[in-house]
């Protein structure tokens, strides 16, 4: 969840307002409260999705990672769906207040979109191989273009009349967003991959059809290290784009160097146990792009 806010304030804040600096449009459209309202809405969302997820993964949880269940032993079973709802709700009006003072209705997509992901998820998605992991990485990549698309639809006539470079701003901006949310869609489908190799043994007992359980360890390794050389080709690219040593050296320590220490657990793996310490560095790698884009930009 602070990830998720993180992600928000650091993509309006420092991304789009640099970005609207170099056309000379130096003020936001959305007010702080409406989109403070927004960025309270997704972590509602998430908040319900770790909710819904734990409710269905129980029994699971309890193998995987028995000291971290709370729901059927801390807390009711009934009371954590009214929880879910509750959440869900907050949030869905959350966003229609700001698409009733925006006229801009796509916003209601979202939250709709990414309960029924979320609410789905455990149950049915989660179980299939590959599915899951998709959907749960697009979610992961619609957060920086939902703290944004608001402003960017408002700004939209005056951006499309001024350039940086060949493009308009319009065109500069969403670059930059869908940038970003393509990385946070790669790492997450790397994360939810040795997740899935990680939570193997509790995942076999119900039946789940991961990667891990139908290819089993080793083709697990080597589809977890094709995402990581996508991962690193792209961060290849965007080094070619700069001519600052400085911001390479950046680039390398946020980007590159904790990749190749979470590739570095993903070889060694030989069991689930083993990913755990990979799936910690993949945490600290997309904390990592979020300082980068702070340094960078800020």
């Amino acid at each position: 969840m602070i990830i998720v806010a993180v992600t928000m304030f650091i993509t309006r804040y420092v991304v789009l307002k640099n970005i609207l600096a170099k056309g000379g449009t130096y003020s936001l459209a959305l007010s702080n409260l409406d989109f403070s309202s927004l960025v309270l809405s997704a972590l509602l969302i998430t908040a319900a999705g770790n909710v819904i997820n734990d409710y269905f993964d129980q029994r699971v949880d309890k193998i995987n990672k028995p000291e971290k269940v709370i729901i059927g032993k801390n807390v009711n079973r009934k009371v954590a769906i009214l929880v879910h709802q509750g959440l869900n709700v907050i949030a869905f009006a959350l966003t229609l207040r700001v698409a009733i003072l925006t006229s801009i209705w796509l916003l209601l997509l979202f939250p709709l979109a990414i309960t029924f992901v979320l609410w789905w998820y455990s149950p049915i998605f989660k179980k299939k191989p590959l599915i899951g992991n998709l959907l749960i990485a697009l979610c992961t990549a619609s957060v920086p273009v939902f703290a944004v698309i608001t402003d960017l639809l408002l700004l939209r006539s005056s951006l499309l009349t001024q350039n940086v470079g060949s493009l308009t701003l319009s065109e500069h901006a969403w670059l930059w967003v869908l940038g970003i949310a393509a990385f946070a869609f790669v790492l997450t489908m790397i994360r939810e991959a040795v997740k899935d190799a990680q939570d193997e043994p509790g995942d076999r007992t119900e039946r789940y059809q991961t990667i891990p359980i139908l290819l089993g360890i080793r083709p697990t390794k080597r589809y977890v290290i094709a995402w990581i050389a996508l991962y690193l080709c792209m961060v290849g690219w965007c080094m070619s784009r700069t001519a600052s040593a400085t911001d390479m050296m950046w680039i390398v320590g946020c980007l590159t160097l904790p990749m190749l220490v979470a590739l570095y657990y993903v070889l060694k793996a030989n069991m689930p146990a083993d990913f755990g310490k990979a799936s910690r560095w993949i945490k600290i790698v997309m904390l990592g792009g979020l300082l980068l884009m702070l340094v960078l930009l800020y």
